[in-house]
Formats: C-alpha cells, structure tokens, sequence
C-alpha cells in the first residue's frame, strides 16, 4: 500500500486523485459532525462551495432540507445549523436532509471529487476507517487543516489511522509527509495515559473555538472510535455505508 498524505485543502492548486482511496479529515469540525448527523439518523448531506449555492440547492432539493455550516467559526446568517456536532441531534437530524458549506471541510471534499473513493475521517471513527482501508493499493489522507495552513488536529487524526494500518499488519510505502503524520500522531498522542482534549487544546484553530466559548465542542470531537462508521462521500452526497455495502463495494 502507498501512504500519502496532504497539510491542508487549497494549497497548490488541483491534484490527481484518479485511481486513489482519499480520507478528508476535518477534524474541528466538519468530518465530526457530518459523523455525528449520519449516526444520528441524517439521511445524508450535501456539501457545496457556499452559502450562494447551497441557497440554489436547497431549492432544487426542496424547503424540507435543512442548511448547515460556518464562516470563520460562525454560523452562516439565515442557514438552519452551524458547524458544532453538538447541534446535530437526532431530534434534529434524524430523516433529514442537509446541504453542508464550511470553511475548510466541504473544499477539501469538493477538491478530492474526482477519487476513486472519497470516505471522512474524524478521531470519532478512526478505527473504523482504518480497518477499512487495509486493502487498499493507494491511500491519500486529506487534511483540511485551516484556511490553506495545516491543522494539528487534521494531523495528528490522519497519523492515528496510518499507525493503525501498520499495526494491522500492512505494508505500506509511507511518503514524507505521511511519516510527519505518523511522528506527529506518536510523539503527541501515542502514549495511552495522553489524554486527547488536553493535546487538541494545543491546536491554532481549537485556541480560536475555545476564545469563543466552543471548548464543548473540542472535547467531543477529540472522542477516539466512539462512532464506528464509514462514510462516504459519492455523486454528490455523503453517506453511511453499512457492512454489506462496504464488504461488496470495497
């Protein structure tokens, strides 16, 4: 197996993904909560450049889709949802329908689109993914990071799953910056008395959640494999896959 792995969506231009398996990680915050929407009985999402075009989506889909998403942090002015997981309940979600925009998550989804397979990672359902991708002949984790710079978060959750692909038993080919991942992930957070919330908190983008009062937010989505899922992003939605899905698709 190759490993690759990219900082942060945005940062030189378009890339060939033909032929390769790609993990879009947004750790704080989109890939968390669409794993939170989806497990929380969301019927999928919708992600798309921006507030403009999710207004004309919404539209083609029908008033009984809900928006979600953020600008800088905050919620978009006239849209259902923000990006916190936390306002994704199932009392809120469930059966529903969501068109997503964010700062950073949907761009990196949106860049990788032309994959052979696009899945979402989060540390909430890492070991799920992982096992997933165990044969797979070439794998790129996307990290979103933050408005083009790289993301510790994004980094250190990418550096979990190749440190539980290697420990499966693959042979994988790392490239550099999928060792910077994996060294990364050891170094911060490979120790099992490392508590997660205290190594996220030392995260650029995670000081700014917390500056506004989203430190909730920050402890959810540092959770690692409370949410054993995959999903997928295909034909323009994201999805669950269940276990048949998986096993006849993969």
């Amino acid at each position: 197996m190759k490993i690759d792995l990219i900082l942060a969506a945005g940062r030189n231009g378009r890339r060939d993904f033909h032929g390769k398996t790609v993990v879009v990680i947004d750790v704080l915050r989109a890939s968390s909560t669409i794993v939170t929407a989806l497990t929380n009985g969301c019927l999928a999402l919708y992600p798309v450049a921006d507030p403009g075009t999710a207004a004309l989506f919404r539209r083609k889909l029908g008033a009984d889709c809900l928006t979600g998403g953020e600008r800088l942090r905050l919620k978009i002015p006239g849209f259902d949802l923000g990006n916190s997981p936390l306002e994704y309940t199932a009392e809120t979600v469930s059966g529903q329908r969501i068109i997503l925009t964010t700062t950073n998550g949907t761009k990196a989804l949106l860049e990788a689109e032309h994959a052979a397979e696009i899945l979402i990672g989060s540390f909430l359902n890492a070991g799920r993914t992982s096992s997933y991708l165990t044969d797979k002949a070439e794998v790129v984790f996307f990290c979103a990071g933050t408005i083009g710079e790289p993301g510790l978060e994004d980094l250190l959750c990418a550096g979990l799953m190749i440190e539980r692909l290697l420990v499966s038993g693959v042979e994988a080919e790392l490239s550099d910056a999928a060792q910077i991942g994996l060294v990364t992930y050891r170094h911060l957070l490979g120790q099992p008395e490392t508590d997660p919330v205290v190594v996220l908190h030392q995260a650029h983008h995670a000081k700014g959640l917390a500056a506004m009062g989203l430190t909730d937010d920050i402890t959810y989505c540092a959770q690692i494999d409370t949410h054993p899922c995959l999903v997928r992003f295909r034909d323009g939605r994201i999805t669950l896959v269940d276990a048949a899905d998986a096993a006849t698709k993969g």
